[in-house]
């Protein structure tokens, strides 16, 4: 039998706050406004990283989190309990996010007079299938594509699971690369350039993996990440990182993305490396960025239709000198409103899972 229990990171609660709280900074143009209110022209450049650099680290660190949450098994040689994987995965995922669809919907028909919501958009909602759509990839809420790719990912690590169990976890890595540069491909001689293609799960398979190979590492044999071809495998990723950005090979924007993840290997592996330190350290920030953390799916999934409805609230229903203020209330407020989401959402059905594990 699995050991009992696991805990929740503090270093993954703050790679997951980073994450989160960047593509919150993003939506809601704080970098923009900073600039503007304090002339400082380059602040407004901050938004980049939300907008570019958030999500890749949210796949990264979601590919850790479902591998450690099953290396219990890996460690007793047994299979993967696929259905209660399954359905622990529908537990912790569809809550929340049904919650922030309705959410959405009802503030686009507060907030945006004549707003339709077509039953193929609802439907294609409900099931998840978002982000495969070009018509509807970023309807209703703009961030629930990424959802439909999780999904994805939950649906296929059964596959990598097995080839970890069988071939061992170097091949099983390679299976995922050879899969991802056959989709790439693919989608490069086709020319396809779409939402839908860029995020497709088999081009993001292999750096999604990568997240859980190094759950694997960390967790069985941290010692050999220390190995000078991991670091020569890394400086080769940075290269071509800093290469694609400075070049800006805007036709090969697939392989820029998966980039976009992989660079984020080595900063996470050093958080994790940190873990004994954020852990033991009573410190206000760190533990607002790990309470964040915490919350970041919910605040993740309500950001943008709560964004919208504090600025149509603040222009609707304050006098006008109090505009910006009612705005720049609602950023902070915002926050506050995901954590009551996640300890009255999200935690109410993760405590029904039939054993503890770490909280993806």
């Amino acid at each position: 039998m699995p050991p009992a229990k696991e805990q929740s990171l503090v270093s993954i609660d703050i790679a997951r706050a980073i994450a989160a709280f960047g593509v919150f900074y993003y939506h809601q143009h704080i970098g923009s406004m900073l600039s503007q209110y304090t002339g400082i022209s380059w602040l407004q450049y901050t938004d980049t990283f939300g907008a570019t650099f958030a999500v890749p680290l949210f796949f990264l660190i979601s590919g850790y989190c479902i591998h450690l949450s099953n290396i219990k098994y890996i460690k007793a040689d047994e299979p993967l309990p696929v259905k209660a994987y399954y359905i622990r995965r529908f537990r912790r995922l569809y809550p929340p996010y049904a919650a922030a669809l309705l959410l959405s919907i009802a503030v686009a028909l507060i907030t945006q007079p004549g707003y339709h919501l077509s039953l193929a958009d609802t439907l294609v909602h409900i099931f998840l299938l978002q982000g495969f759509t070009v018509n509807y990839f970023t309807s209703i809420n703009v961030v629930l594509w990424t959802i439909s790719v999780e999904v994805a990912f939950y649906i296929i690590y059964p596959v990598f699971y097995y080839l970890r169990r069988k071939y061992l976890l170097d091949k099983a890595l390679l299976a995922t690369l050879a899969v991802s540069v056959i989709s790439i491909t693919c989608f490069s001689f086709s020319g396809n350039n779409s939402y839908p293609a860029i995020y497709f799960v088999l081009n993001i398979w292999f750096s999604w993996c990568s997240g859980a190979y190094l759950a694997d590492k960390v967790k069985l044999g941290e010692s050999n990440l220390s190995k000078p071809v991991y670091k020569i495998i890394y400086a080769v990723i940075l290269v071509a990182f800093i290469l694609f950005k400075v070049a800006g090979f805007t036709k090969y924007v697939i392989i820029d993305y998966q980039l976009n993840i992989l660079v984020w290997t080595a900063p996470l592996v050093l958080l994790l490396r940190a873990e004994g330190w954020l852990s033991s350290k009573n410190n206000l920030v760190i533990e607002i960025a790990a309470k964040i953390g915490l919350s970041s799916y919910s605040l993740y999934l309500l950001h943008e239709p709560l964004i919208a409805l504090k600025n149509y609230c603040a222009h609707a229903f304050l006098p006008q000198k109090l505009h910006q203020a009612g705005v720049v209330a609602g950023i902070i407020i915002i926050p506050f409103i995901a954590w009551f989401s996640y300890k009255y959402i999200e935690k109410p059905f993760m405590a029904r899972r039939p054993e503890a594990i770490v909280n993806v």
